[in-house]
């Protein structure tokens, strides 16, 4: 008779503890990278030999001018730190770090600062995601989303295709604000998470995890699992607008969803799976806490106006942190030498170290197709040359030139006509985004032009 109860016991201890591991979000990205990856540390240009510029036709005099630039934008409190990287015909010619981690001189910025890339994250993950699925025929430009998002069926954006999502020509608009979906005015059952006048629906937050409470905003803030569904369906009521350019976050929202239907997994595990661990970048990850400690991780606010505390290695972007961190605009922390290796690889035509990852023709589609307006590549930003003002680059950036910059204070440019990769991140936001001094001094565009300048005999 004990032993049958003493059976029963441990039978009753087992189901449960198969019940609450099914109801644990699976962390299929850094399983994937556990068992897969080699090694740690740093990769990229910060792990090969340095060249002098002038091996490759620049000034190393010149280059010097970058760092009094940026050293001009940390004294006027533009930024508190940064790294630049800048390689010329895959050498590494300039590679530097500036400052620290917020303005107090505690802790250095080094090549292993991981900085949350913002913006940077939609060409440096959600767009490698579309271009792979394309290279293998997956999917067409000119499918419409609806045929693989089914939240759109029957609404006014049933018709809007890939290619107009990826250049921002469709009609969406610039932002989502979920967040509006989990607050309330009522002050009356509600969760006051610490910031000032920020009231959440109890049954949408909570302080800790469970088996309903699975998407983590920051430190003891999680969202119901359902938070997602009512963001798409979010999308799907939202009132669509003329088809003419404006930039928006929620294209590539949806094109993160469209690429997680297409392959069938999680975006992350995919850009794993394709790029990241093959290419060897154990840096350059979203959700970074699952695998890096906090202090490997730049700040980007002291407290921002929907969570309390320090925010260190939860993304800032307010529409990817209410998804879970992984977006298709936002979500993506790297150090500089991991991105400028994924540039690098895109200036190479899809092909690194030996490896192609991409087809030159897809790589060639993607970077040099212009929208209607002329204002976007597929998916990458480009100068402006007729409107210098209002162009992300230098006046010296060939029309060619394509990348992107991110609202944390972060750019990434490829030149394929000079055989440039260009990188600079910071955390401009740092202890908030009040003013934007960093695009005020025009510090990014300043230290390309330098870089022109370096090649000019």
């Amino acid at each position: 008779m004990e032993k049958r109860i003493i059976l029963l016991i441990y039978l009753l201890f087992f189901t449960i503890i198969v019940d609450y591991a099914a109801n644990i979000p699976f962390d299929h990205a850094r399983i994937y990278r556990a068992s897969v990856a080699s090694g740690k540390g740093i990769t990229g240009p910060n792990s090969s030999a340095r060249y002098s510029p002038e091996d490759v036709g620049m000034s190393s005099v010149t280059l010097t001018l970058i760092d009094s630039i940026v050293k001009e934008g940390m004294k006027d409190r533009a930024l508190p730190g940064c790294q630049v990287i800048v390689m010329k015909d895959g050498r590494s010619v300039y590679d530097k770090c500036f400052g620290y981690y917020t303005y107090e001189p505690t802790q250095e910025v080094t090549p292993a600062t991981m900085y949350d890339l913002a913006s940077l994250s939609k060409t440096t993950g959600t767009l490698l995601a579309i271009m792979k699925l394309y290279d293998n025929g997956q999917i067409k430009l000119t499918d419409k989303a609806s045929m693989y998002l089914k939240f759109l069926h029957g609404t006014d954006k049933a018709n809007i295709t890939i290619k107009e999502l990826l250049v921002h020509e469709s009609g969406l608009p610039g932002d989502l604000s979920c967040y509006r979906l989990a607050t309330t005015k009522e002050k009356s059952h509600a969760v006051h998470m610490g910031c000032t006048n920020i009231q959440y629906k109890d049954d949408w937050v909570s302080r800790i995890p469970g088996f309903e409470y699975t998407l983590q905003v920051s430190d003891s803030f999680y969202l119901h699992k359902r938070f997602h569904q009512a963001a798409m369906q979010m999308i799907a009521t939202t009132r669509l607008r003329s088809k003419t350019y404006l930039y928006s976050s929620v294209n590539f929202i949806l094109l993160k969803e469209i690429a997680e239907f297409v392959s069938g997994i999680p975006m992350d595990v995919f850009l794993d799976k394709e790029f990241f661990v093959p290419m060897k970048l154990n840096n350059l990850t979203y959700l970074p806490l699952r695998t890096h400690q906090k202090t490997a991780i730049a700040p980007t606010f002291i407290k921002d106006f929907l969570r309390d505390g320090v925010l260190q290695g939860y993304v800032q972007d307010p529409d990817a942190a209410f998804l879970g961190g992984v977006a298709g605009n936002a979500g993506l922390f790297a150090t500089a030498s991991d991105v400028a290796t994924v540039y690098q690889m895109l200036l190479n035509k899809g092909e690194l170290n030996g490896r192609r990852y991409l087809l030159t023709e897809t790589w060639r589609i993607f970077t040099t197709t212009t929208s209607k307006s002329g204002r976007r590549y597929l998916g990458y930003d480009k100068p402006v040359p007729a409107n210098p003002k209002y162009s992300p680059c230098c006046v010296s950036a060939p029309k060619e030139v394509y990348g992107h910059t991110g609202y944390t204070g972060t750019c990434c440019w490829v030149d394929p006509v000079n055989r440039l990769v260009y990188v600079f991140l910071s955390n401009r936001t740092y202890p908030n985004d009040a003013v934007n001094k960093l695009a005020k001094m025009n510090i990014r565009t300043r230290i390309q032009e330098v870089i022109y300048q370096s090649m000019k005999k």
